[in-house]
This record gives C-alpha cells, sequence and structure tokens, in this order.
C-alpha cells in the first residue's frame, strides 16, 4: 500500500509488515525510516536537514551542510555530498557535477517493465509502484526511482531509469540501482570464498569508511556474491533486525557501506564503476537493474524466508520451479572425456535400474573434444564418440523411459576450433595483444548478434534433434582484455554489460523456443549464482564441491538468500574429487536432499548394497521433495562439529530435519536441538513419542550420539491430527 501526503511531502510504502517513509525537503527527496511497520507524526527530524557538517558552514541549511547530512533516496555527486554517491554524469563540457531535484510523482498498478533484464515479476497477486521523478535541469537528465510493493511479501523491488533530455549526448559514468540510509550500532554480512568454497558467511561490524565487496571478471563470481545483510549486533537467527539488498544482475557488481562523521550507514548497491561507462544519446534512456530490498524485525531466520518467497514467487518463471524435479545422473564422474555409445547406454541401463529419471551427457560430446584443450564453440557432434549421432542416441536414452539432457559452455571458444578458424574475430581480444587463456579457452563477444545467432542455431538443432529436456550451461572462466570491435574507443566500458545483456537474451531466446526446457545454470560452480540468473533457470549449480561436509555449510550460507529449490545438490564419490574425503553414503544424500537431488558418479561400479541405497534414497527424495520446493526453511545450528536444518510446511503440519555430525567428540552429552516454526499447541509424532509444538522449540527434541565423522540423521516428525 502506498500513501502519498503532497502537502507534508511524505511518501509511505506498505508491505505486510514493514514500512518505508520518504520525505521530501527543501526540493529533494530523503529516506526518513525504514523498518518495522509503524505510523508517523512527525518526519522532519528524521532527514537531519538541522543537523551541522563537518565544516563551518554558517548555517544548517546552506547547501554544504544540507547534502553531506540528508539522506538522499539517490545520491549524486559535485554538489556538497562527499559520501559515495550513486550516480555520476559526464556532460559535453567535461563536468560531472549533478543535482537531482524533486518534480513530481506517480504511482501505478502495474509493475514497469526493465527492456532486456531480469526481474521480478507479479504471479498471483497485486502490486503496486511508487515512482519519483528527480530532475537536473542544467544537465538535462531526469531519473525516475520506482519501488514495487507486492501484496504477498515484505520484499521491496527497486530500480532507475535515467533519461537523457537534453540536446547532446551525456556519458554516465554510475548508475547504481539503490540506496539505503540506516542509524546506529550495525554489521555488515556477506558471501564470500572462491571456487569449491563459496559463499561463506562473513560477519563484521560496521566501521566508518567504506566496506565494499563486488566482481570485476565479468560475473557475479565465486568470490564475492551479489547480497549483503545489515543487521544488529544482537541479531539472532530469531530475532533483531536485519536489512539487506540482493541484485538481480549477473556481471560485474559492488555494494558498499559506508558509515559517516554523523555515525548514520550508507548503503550502496549497482553496476561496478570501475568497469562501466555507457553513452546515452539525446531521448534515450538507460535502465539499472533491480535490487530487492528486505527488512525483519525478527531476525535472520524470518529474513532469509523472505527472500525465498519472493525468489520463488516473483523471480523464478520456470514451471519447475513448483514440479519434483528429475533425478538424473551427470556423465562426467563417471566417464570425464572418455566414452562412446556403449559406455552410454550402459549408463543409461544402471540409471533405470537405480530407479532414476534423467541420464545428462557432460562435456566432450562435440567436435573433436577428447580433453579441455580444443573444440569449444563446436557445438556439433563429436561423430568418433558417437557415430550414429545425437538423434539416434537420444532416441535410445528415451526408449529406456529416461529423460536425456546436455551440457554446453556457450559463452566459449576455443582456439583449436572450427569456430576459431573461421572466425578468430568472434574472440574477446584487444587487436595487437596478446589474448590471456584461462582453462585453454577463450571467451566470445556475447555483445555481437552474429555470434548469439550462431550458438542459438546451433544448441537449438540440437535440442530438437536429440529431444533435449535439460541443460546445463556452464561459464568456465573469467572475461580479460574486455573489447569488442563493435563500439567506437570511448564506449569500450559499455562492453561488460552489454556482454550480459547478450547472455540473456541467448537464454530468453531458447526458453521461448523451448518453454518446457529445463535450464540449470553453472559458472565453474557456483561462479554466478544470483538472482539474475535465476530469472532464467530454477536452478543453479551450487557448486563444484560435492563432498556432504563442505557443501552442508556452501548451501546453509547461500540460504540467507536464495531458497534450497534452487541450488543444484548431487551425491558423488567418495573419497571426494575435490577434497579426498571420505563421508557416509547416506549423509550425502541428507545433504543433497537440500538441494534439486542427483549424482555425480560411475553408477556402473556401484555394489549390490549401494544401488539399494540408491533406491533407498529414491524413495526419500519423493516422499519429501515437496517440502523442498515448498517448505519454511530454518537454519538450526552449525558449529565446527554439528549443522543442522529444518524444513516445515506451509500448514506447519509436518517438519523434516537433518542433522549432520561433521566432527565427532568423545564422551558427548545428548543434545536438545530446538525446532522452529511448529504450533505450540499442536501435539507432534516422532519415532512412537508425542511432544508438544511448544517443547519441540523451547526444550527441543532429544538428539542421541552419533558414531564417527560425517555422519548424518534424517528426522521426520508429523502433527497428530484431529478426526
Amino acid at each position: 500500500m502506498i500513501r502519498i501526503d503532497e502537502k507534508k511531502g511524505i511518501f509511505a510504502l506498505y508491505t505486510k509488515h514493514t514500512c518505508m517513509i520518504l520525505k521530501a525537503c527543501d526540493g529533494f527527496v530523503g529516506l526518513a525510516y525504514y523498518g518495522e511497520k509503524i505510523r508517523f507524526a512527525e518526519t522532519d527530524y528524521l532527514c537531519r536537514t538541522d543537523v551541522r557538517p563537518f565544516t563551518p558552514d554558517k548555517l544548517p541549511g546552506e547547501g554544504v551542510s544540507f547534502h553531506s547530512a540528508f539522506p538522499h533516496v539517490y545520491p549524486f555527486y559535485g554538489c556538497g555530498n562527499y559520501r559515495e554517491s550513486a550516480f555520476r554524469v559526464e556532460q559535453a563540457d567535461g563536468s560531472d557535477t549533478c543535482c537531482f531535484k524533486y518534480i513530481g510523482c506517480s504511482t501505478s498498478k502495474e509493475k514497469p517493465k526493465i527492456p532486456n533484464l531480469p526481474q521480478s515479476f507479479t504471479r498471483n497477486c497485486n502490486t503496486e509502484t511508487l515512482i519519483l521523478y528527480l530532475h537536473d535541469a542544467q544537465a538535462g537528465v531526469l531519473a525516475e526511482i520506482m519501488y514495487t510493493l507486492f501484496q504477498d511479501s515484505d520484499v521491496i523491488a527497486q530500480d532507475v531509469k535515467i533519461q537523457n533530455q537534453g540536446q547532446k549526448p551525456v556519458m554516465l559514468r554510475r548508475a547504481f540501482s539503490s540506496c539505503l540510509h540506516l542509524e546506529g550500532d550495525l554489521e555488515l554480512i556477506t558471501l564470500n570464498g572462491t571456487w569449491a568454497r563459496e559463499r561463506h558467511v562473513q560477519r563484521e561490524p560496521v566501521r566508518y569508511g567504506v566496506q565494499s565487496i563486488g566482481s570485476l571478471n565479468g560475473a557475479s563470481s565465486h568470490t564475492h556474491n551479489p547480497f549483503l545483510a545489515v543487521v544488529r549486533p544482537e541479531t539472532t537467527e530469531t530475532s533483531g533486525e536485519a536489512w539487506g539488498m540482493a541484485f538481480v544482475y549477473s556481471g560485474n557488481f559492488i555494494a558498499c557501506a559506508e558509515k559517516d562523521y554523523q555515525e548514520k550507514t550508507q548503503i550502496l548497491m549497482g553496476i561496478h564503476p570501475d568497469t562501466f561507462c555507457w553513452e546515452l544519446e539525446s531521448g534515450k534512456s538507460f535502465y539499472t537493474p533491480e535490487v530487492l530490498l528486505n527488512y525483519s524485525p525478527r531476525g535472520l531466520g524470518r529474513f532469509s524466508r523472505n527472500y525465498h518467497d519472493f525468489i520463488r514467487n516473483h523471480i523464478i518463471r520456470s514451471k519447475w520451479q513448483y514440479q519434483e524435479r528429475p533425478v538424473l545422473v551427470n556423465s562426467w564422474e563417471a566417464a570425464y572425456f572418455d566414452f562412446d555409445t556403449d559406455k552410454l547406454l550402459h549408463l543409461a541401463d544402471t540409471a533405470l535400474a537405480c530407479g532414476l529419471d534423467m541420464l545428462v551427457l557432460d562435456d566432450g560430446w562435440f567436435g573433436h573434444r577428447d580433453d579441455d584443450t580444443t573444440s569449444l564453440g563446436d557445438w556439433f557432434v563429436n561423430e568418433e564418440k558417437i557415430p550414429e549421432g545425437m538423434e539416434w542416441l537420444g532416441e535410445e536414452i528415451q526408449r529406456r523411459n529416461l529423460k536425456f539432457g546436455l551440457w554446453f559452455e556457450p559463452e566459449m571458444i576455443s582456439q583449436d576450433s572450427e569456430l576459431f578458424r573461421k572466425h578468430p574475430e568472434w574472440a574477446v581480444q584487444i587487436p595487437g595483444r596478446d589474448m590471456t587463456l584461462s582453462r585453454n579457452q577463450c571467451v566470445l563477444d556475447m555483445t555481437r548478434p552474429e555470434v548469439r545467432n550462431y550458438l542459438f542455431r546451433s544448441m537449438a538443432d540440437i535440442i530438437h534433434e536429440a529431444d533435449i529436456s535439460y541443460v546445463k550451461w556452464d561459464m568456465n572462466r573469467q572475461i580479460t582484455e574486455a573489447y569488442t570491435p563493435t563500439l567506437p574507443p570511448h564506449r569500450q566500458k559499455e562492453f561488460f554489460h552489454r556482454y550480459i545483456l547478450g547472455v540473456y537474451e541467448l537464454q530468453e531466446q531458447l526458453l521461448k523456443t523451448f518453454p518446457d526446457l529445463l535450464l540449470e545454470n553453472c559458472a565453474g560452480g557456483g561462479g554466478r549464482f544470483d538472482c539474475g540468473m535465476l530469472y532464467y533457470s530454477p536452478q543453479i549449480w551450487c557448486s563444484d564441491n560435492t563432498d556432504a561436509c563442505d557443501r552442508a555449510e556452501i548451501q546453509l550460507g547461500t540460504s540467507l538468500c536464495y531458497p534450497p529449490s534452487c541450488m543444484g545438490a548431487h551425491i558423488s564419490v567418495c573419497p571426494n574429487h575435490t577434497v579426498g574425503r571420505n563421508t557416509d553414503f547416506m549423509t550425502r544424500a541428507h545433504v543433497a536432499l537440500a538441494g534439486t537431488f542427483g549424482y555425480e558418479m560411475d553408477l556402473m561400479r556401484l555394489t549390490a548394497k549401494q544401488v539399494k541405497q540408491i533406491q533407498e534414497q529414491l524413495k526419500l527424495y519423493h516422499q519429501y521433495s515437496h517440502l523442498t520446493r515448498e517448505g519454511r526453511f530454518y537454519r538450526l545450528m552449525q558449529n565446527k562439529y554439528w549443522i543442522a536444518w529444518q524444513f516445515v510446511s506451509t500448514e506447519h503440519t509436518e517438519t523434516l530435519v537433518t542433522v549432520i555430525q561433521i566432527r565427532n567428540q568423545a564422551n558427548q552429552v545428548r543434545k536438545h536441538l530446538k525446532l522452529q516454526g511448529l504450533i505450540p499447541e499442536g501435539i507432534y509424532l516422532f519415532d512412537g513419542k508425542r511432544y508438544t509444538g511448544g517443547q519441540l522449540m523451547k526444550i527441543g527434541l532429544p538428539i542421541a550420539p552419533m558414531w564417527g565423522d560425517g555422519v548424518s540423521r534424517l528426522l521426520h516428525i508429523t502433527m497428530e491430527l484431529s478426526d
């Protein structure tokens, strides 16, 4: 609900449980409050218009005094605000000062579309959007700041449209998507890591100055995720305030927190300015990617579930979001590059005997690819390995009542490939400079329409020919020597944004052509795990590290923002191929059950006992996958000895608890694991005993010690229903 008091200059945005108050003061709009839903009488003092700055201005109302203290909803550069700016524009005379003044507002029952970008959408609920119009008359630039509210959510979607209303082109040097202003002692939570150690939680105090995370490698990256949370020092899973930003974008980004002399913290998120500049011609508009704003007064658990529900309902479009996913086996760890049709069909027969639904053929099926040095870009069948052709192979797999999936790495090209020999100019490179290789491969220039057209035709032909049900889209290296000959020299910093727009366009085209396709994104594991990718694929490969103990930590970190139903999670062999650790076979299954569930192993080497275990694991998946897809997720415990989490049905009548003993302790004391999300007065049944919901949440469920490291238990608890 949006309420506007034009006389007082107040814009009030009310979600189910929160409110954001924006205030117009002296021609500028500031963020007065963002938090729990409350009523307001006086708001002027919240914008600090009477605060003296660090300079001895004569009056608090003078320019520098005002701008250095005012909580601008879209901070601009050059008029006295010396904090990080959200917007910076270079005009024809070389100056880069801007002064956005409020000139009006409007509301809409429809959510405005953001051309060519992933974005939240309505699904069975009403929306309302507030649009603030901020104008710089001298620069001739209009900014439309958009806040969209969803009837069923506390998440607010924000984006910005920049229009050049002047007579000459201007250069956008910085065009962020969102800004928040918060007060008091705060801590910053980010998700950081590297390949095979993605999205580990870092929590630290917000200090004076600027703290930031970001990516410059062309993807949202393994190193930092385009998400942050700001919390009170006392905030826990179940209590305390938490604010968040999640970027609906998959390219270079920055997110920063800046604490100033007023002890007020400004939070910004947007496209990384170090690799961005955009020539905006007269009459043209630029649209920033969307940021999802979130607030919870009841801890990080509620905060995460806000995001989970919103992403499932308003970001993921695929029909697979609410359907049980097929359980697949991926050929990579079974065969790597060494396979032929006999081996693939033997693997398919074994998968069928185990009860699986799909065989996915990974790397090595195309060109003359026998190792990782060749053939990327040659998306036609390797006839030495599959002489009968992909159509025949697809028919043989489907004759076994299995679905067929295929791996692609569309954005890459090998120098040893027919495509490179025919079109070397399609590889990203700077003329006259050596190309920097990574994984023996180069990057295709996705800004070029002819490249996207070639990739679409090549992929669509194979998908249609072999009746492919699932595509794993991989991206295994970062971008270097960023340059495209299709842009003039002064516009080369448009490359990175245009690149990711090209990726989005190709994925959109494929999904429109094959609407039932199950697309899974991947980038060397979890190197592009973000809301932008989830708009096109309902699941993303969470990490190349499939070790159960490591994966449990990675998946818990990921769950701060992203729903478990979108986490690609498979059972792999032991010793694990990444860390060499041996983990109990059922523990591996219990961790994978908290994601999409599948297998990364050579099924043909299984013992009869292991085949029976897989059949048992599949029964668990079919019994409980509805909880992973639709249930509420709770993080219960995480330390060096134990990790535990819980799924609860939307009716609170059923819960699935996973307890993993990472490391055993001698002479353990029996633990009482406090559950969450139950009905306090309800009677719950477990192991032949009756417990009240309040008892399970306040005292806990008794958990007996387990023997060994990397062992686990899966606990299914149901409510006793009256007749």
